[in-house]
Order: C-alpha cells, then sequence, then structure tokens
C-alpha cells in the first residue's frame, strides 16, 4: 500500500533512513575491523557513534543538496510521474554513491589505517593496470560487495512506495502554506552542513573536529565516514603556518632542519643502495620481536634475520608514511607525510633536497628502480624532482615474462637485475629500489609455491617470498666489485596488516625495520635509540662526509643526541614519539590540553594529562614554548 505523505516528511523520513543505513555502515566498520579498535568497548562505541551522527548528517546534507532542493521548493509537480520517476533516481543514486564509499573503507582502511580521501584517485592516478586491481579486490573481497549491495536493497525497498499526497490547494495557495516550511528546511540544511552554528569552536565542521570525541586519535575512524572524508578532501586547506616562538632563534636554538658540514668527518666515496620493501612492517621479522610467542616466534624472514646479525639494526625504528607514495619522499628526501602526501599535494612543484641530487654534486651517479609498468604511483615524475640520473621500470626491464600480471616485475626476478645492471663504472653511485611483490593480492610464483609457509595474515607468505628476493639480490651483489664498498639501507615503506595486538596502536601501525649493512666494517649491533625513515638521508650524508648545508627534516642516527624522535599523522592528530613518551596533539587544541602516553609496554598506552605549563623533556620544548 502507498504511503500517502507531504514532499517534507518523504524527505525527512527518506534522510533519517540513510542515516540509518550510515550507523549500520559504521557498526559494520567496526566489526570488520575489530581487531584494529580492540580497546573500545560497547559504551565507547556507542559514545563514538552518537558523536559520529554530526558526521553523518553533514555528508548526507551534502550529498543530497539537490534533492532536498527539489523535494523543498513548493511547486505542484510532487506527484507527477516524471518527477516521483527522476528525483527517486537523484536519490538512489546520490545516496547509493555515498554509501560506496563508506563500503569501500570496510576493507580499505586495513592498508591505510585512515579514512579514504579523493587522494586515493591521486595515488593510483598514474596506474595502468584498474582491471586486473579491481578484480582481485572483489574476489578477495567479495563480501563488501554482497554487503552494499544488502545496503542498497534496504535503502531502496524501505522507500521505493512513499509518494507525496495530491495537494487539493491551488498553486498560490500552496506555494504561500508552503514557503515558509521550505525556509526552514533550507536553513537548516545550510546548519546542518557546516556542521551547526558559529561562534563553534569547530564551525564548519573539518574531519580534524572528530578527534574531540575520542580518547586516542586513530579511534576518529570510528567517528568519521569515509563520505564525509571524501567530500572535505576536495577542498584540501594548504598546511597554515603556526607561530609558536617568539623568534626564529628560538625556534633554531631547539630545532632546525638545516644541516652543516661536519669538517671532522672523514669524506667517504662509498656507495649507497637503499631498497625499500613494500609493506615491510617489523612484525614479519623474526629478529625485532624474540618475545613474540614466549619467545618462539621465528617470523617470516629468515634472510633478513641472517642479515640483521651482520648489521645495525634500529630497533625502535619507524616510518612517516602510511601508504605507498609517501615512503620514498621520507627515505629519499627526508620529507614525513603530514596530513597529505607530498607528491600530490600543492607544494608538489617546490623545489627539495634529497640524497640523489645532494649526492650528484659530489659526482654520484643516480638510479630508482621500481619494476611496476612505468608512471605507477607517479613515482617516475618524483624520481626526476628527486634529482635521479636514471629511473629503471617495467619498460626498461624490457621482458613481461616475469611481469606478475598486477603489480610489475616478480620480486625474484627484478631484485637481482637491479644488482646486476649497476656496473663498476659507475661508481660511486646510489641506488633505491622499491619492490612490488608484496602486495595485495600476495601472489607467488608458479615455480616457488611450494617454498613459503602461511602465516597469520595473508601478507606473510608474500613477505616470505621477498624475503627469497631479497637473498636473490645479495646473491648477486656480493659478487660484483663494488659490493664491499656500498653501504646498504633496508626498510619498509610502510607496515602491513598486523596480528598481534601491540602493531595495531597509533605507534605500531608506524613500525618499520631500519638496517644499515656495511660489508666487512665493524659498524653492527642492535641500537634502542628512536629511528625514523627520514633520518636516513642525513644519517648517509654525514657518513659520506658531505661537504655542504643541506635541508632535512631527520637527523643523522650515527650522532649522539639523547634527543632522538620520530613523528607521524594519526587520526587527524600529530604524533611525535621520544624514548619512553609520545606526544599526541590536535593544533587547534595543543596548547590548551596535552596528552602524554607512556609506553613501556608499547602494547599499552595509558593516558597521562601533562599540565601545559609544565616542560617535560624536549616534546614539550618543541611543541610548548
Amino acid at each position: 500500500m502507498f504511503i500517502r505523505r507531504t514532499p517534507y516528511t518523504i524527505l525527512l523520513l527518506r534522510i533519517s533512513i540513510v542515516m540509518l543505513l550510515f550507523t549500520a555502515s559504521r557498526i559494520i566498520f567496526f566489526l570488520l575491523n575489530r581487531g584494529t579498535f580492540e580497546q573500545i568497548d560497547f559504551t565507547y562505541f556507542i559514545t563514538l557513534s552518537i558523536a559520529g551522527l554530526r558526521f553523518d548528517l553533514t555528508a548526507l546534507l551534502y550529498f543530497n543538496v539537490v534533492y532536498i532542493l527539489l523535494m523543498a521548493i513548493p511547486h505542484k509537480l510532487h506527484h507527477k510521474r516524471f518527477f516521483i520517476k527522476y528525483t527517486n533516481l537523484l536519490f538512489y543514486i546520490t545516496n547509493g554513491i555515498a554509501l560506496f564509499i563508506n563500503s569501500i573503507d570496510f576493507v580499505y582502511y586495513r592498508f591505510t589505517s585512515r579514512r579514504t580521501t579523493l587522494m586515493v584517485f591521486e595515488e593510483f592516478s598514474n596506474e595502468q593496470n584498474y582491471a586486473q586491481l579491481l578484480y582481485h579486490f572483489a574476489i578477495d573481497y567479495f563480501y563488501v560487495l554482497l554487503i552494499y549491495i544488502a545496503l542498497m536493497f534496504i535503502l531502496v525497498y524501505a522507500t521505493k512506495k512513499q509518494v507525496v499526497y495530491r495537494s487539493k490547494h491551488s498553486a498560490l495557495k500552496y506555494l504561500l502554506i508552503n514557503t515558509p516550511i521550505m525556509l526552514v528546511i533550507l536553513t537548516l540544511t545550510v546548519i546542518g552542513a557546516r556542521g551547526g552554528l558559529p561562534p563553534k569552536q569547530d564551525f564548519p565542521l573539518n574531519p580534524s573536529d572528530a578527534s574531540q570525541y575520542t580518547r586516542q586519535p586513530k579511534d576518529v575512524a570510528i567517528v568519521l565516514n569515509s563520505a564525509f572524508t571524501m567530500l572535505l578532501s576536495a577542498d584540501k586547506p594548504k598546511l597554515e603556518k603556526q607561530n609558536y616562538y617568539h623568534s626564529k632563534k628560538n625556534l633554531e636554538a631547539i630545532y632546525s632542519p638545516i644541516h652543516y658540514a661536519d669538517s671532522s668527518r672523514t669524506k667517504q666515496r662509498l656507495n649507497v643502495f637503499i631498497i625499500m620493501v613494500e609493506s615491510l612492517g617489523r612484525e614479519p621479522i623474526g629478529f625485532y620481536n624474540p618475545e613474540l610467542e614466549n619467545g618462539n616466534y621465528t617470523g617470516y624472514t629468515p634472510f633478513l634475520d641472517s642479515l640483521c646479525q651482520q648489521s645495525l639494526v634500529f630497533k625502535n625504528s619507524y616510518a612517516n608514511s602510511r601508504i605507498s607514495i609517501e615512503g620514498s619522499p621520507a627515505v629519499i628526501a627526508s620529507i614525513p607525510s603530514i596530513q597529505e602526501s607530498y607528491t600530490v599535494s600543492q607544494y608538489w612543484e617546490n623545489g627539495i633536497m634529497s640524497l640523489a641530487s645532494c649526492l650528484k654534486k659530489t659526482g654520484y651517479q643516480s638510479t630508482y628502480f621500481h619494476g611496476a609498468p612505468n608512471g605507477s604511483l607517479g613515482l617516475n615524475s618524483f624520481a626526476k624532482a628527486a634529482g635521479f640520473d636514471n629511473y629503471v621500470g617495467k619498460k626498461e626491464y624490457n621482458n613481461d615474462a616475469d611481469y606478475d600480471g598486477v603489480w610489475g616485475i616478480w620480486d625474484h626476478k627484478f631484485l637481482p637485475f637491479a644488482a646486476s645492471s649497476t656496473r663498476e663504472d659507475q661508481q660511486p653511485f646510489f641506488n633505491f629500489i622499491f619492490t612490488v611483490s608484496s602486495h595485495h593480492p600476495f601472489k607467488i610464483p608458479d615455480s616457488l609455491q611450494d617454498e613459503f609457509k602461511e602465516g597469520s595474515e595473508n601478507i606473510h607468505r608474500s613477505i616470505s617470498y621477498t624475503d627469497y628476493s631479497l637473498k636473490e639480490f645479495f646473491k648477486v651483489a656480493s659478487e660484483k666489485p663494488w659490493f664491499d664498498s656500498t653501504i646498504f639501507v633496508i626498510t619498509g615503506d610502510h607496515t602491513c596488516m598486523a596480528h598481534y595486538p601491540k602493531f595495531k596502536t597509533d605507534i605500531g601501525i608506524y613500525t618499520v625495520p631500519i638496517i644499515f649493512y656495511l660489508p666487512g666494517k665493524n659498524i653492527k649491533g642492535i641500537n634502542l635509540k628512536t629511528a625514523q625513515q627520514i633520518d636516513i638521508m642525513p644519517t648517509i650524508l654525514n657518513y659520506l662526509g658531505y661537504p655542504e648545508p643541506y635541508f632535512a627534516f631527520g637527523q643523522d642516527l650515527f650522532e649522539e643526541n639523547p634527543n632522538k624522535f620520530a613523528i607521524s599523522y594519526v587520526g587527524n592528530s600529530y604524533q611525535i614519539l621520544q624514548n619512553d613518551w609520545v606526544l599526541q596533539f590536535d593544533l587547534k587544541k595543543s596548547i590548551k590540553m596535552v596528552c602524554l602516553f607512556f609506553y613501556r609496554n608499547i602494547s599499552l598506552l595509558q593516558f597521562l594529562w601533562l599540565p601545559t605549563n609544565k616542560k617535560h623533556s624536549f616534546l614539550t620544548d618543541l611543541f610548548l614554548p
């Protein structure tokens, strides 16, 4: 039976139904990512969900603004068949898109640890294998599509029989009666879309405002919805300049990104070979986790474990990135990802200093190796901007028989190729390799299917394969005349999907290895200083005795300094780690309230409220002048 209603009651009812579906999406998102939010109990989840209604409403009002206008304007077409047909179509399309965006993060959140924004299109804008990627995602995560279909079925079923009651008033009388109602609806729509009324601190509403409802930054993913973050990212705000210090001199006394040459250092002409492994967190590496499983954990990287015995290993090492396009700027140019990725930001065209550009001044040749199709992730453009002399990708490899059909040339083929194609007459050189195979859908070459054990996560077997590929690389490299005069650095671009709770915390999601291997040199052991990806560039330049001033946000890891730190951006908040402390703050509220987490046990984060009028260590000296 048809439900006869006015345009305004139907509008209210339909928005309410979509709001309920957004709440259902939040519950599904939470359940499918339960391991990431283990500390969220039922009561706290309800609190976060209630807070999330504000963000849901804002997103839905934006998505439905045209539909709202068509329904709110008083006219006598509401009961016409063509009007009903096309407004229904508009309603289903716009809200179908909103629900689809929300559904994507049911699984994509596991890879990024943040709600999706428009940056996802920029990140993959240069990919040539969309069909393969979508196919594998659809197969592996088919249940997401089924959930989305179920949500759309509910939406259509609950609204398709709602029709407008035919008014008996004349057109003029109908207009006079309903114009005030229209004005109220439009006013409320504007207020709701903006998130409330000024002078509220969080007006207009932004993703960062979700942090006011949470205990820890990563919980903002429960408050937010992906439709909201996608919309708000369309008008990306520029990073605002902050003025915490009275003068530049006061700031430079604490921290400066300008590094000056140390005249006491001996200039060395060592080669540099950095290997950045796709999705290599610290969890799969046995050497990094001797305490797991009561000391019985072996991990999935037997070769890396053996290499660590001959290397200088930074055990408290962290990424400054969460997605692949952020890893290269961090490692090569000492540029962390803060709020958005450098390579897709409005600062992309700014000139930068990097290992490639700096070492070129002292006679080094440089090559960026990446086995993906040329243009993938825009890394060939970054390599050029960073000053690399050469870029070698799938095209230059020139053998599609070794293509994995999804991401690029198999690692066990491409890594030895990078070693063998590096000639003695190219010395001194700086080479950078970014691997590709340890990535969804985690494929293994047919010839090696039986070589690697299954793990607690799908990626673990793929990590074992890449570890084997690293072994093949070093087998070739060790026979080269340049091997003994080369610094090798191994790290990950970001972490992988974690199994153990301590790798799912705000800190754990940034844990990657940082390993320095110098054959024939007595630089070995375990270093417990805090280390981060952006430290790699200044460490290498200083070790080589680079003679000129340079710009880098990181620090020299070989230098004696008790104030080593690591920075990251999590859940719309900034995070800095130093020794046993983590400072997390929101730029809007950091001066008023600072929360420090004490993490002697990294898996247990305890809140400690620090008065802002007291200074505790380098952290508060840096951020609370």
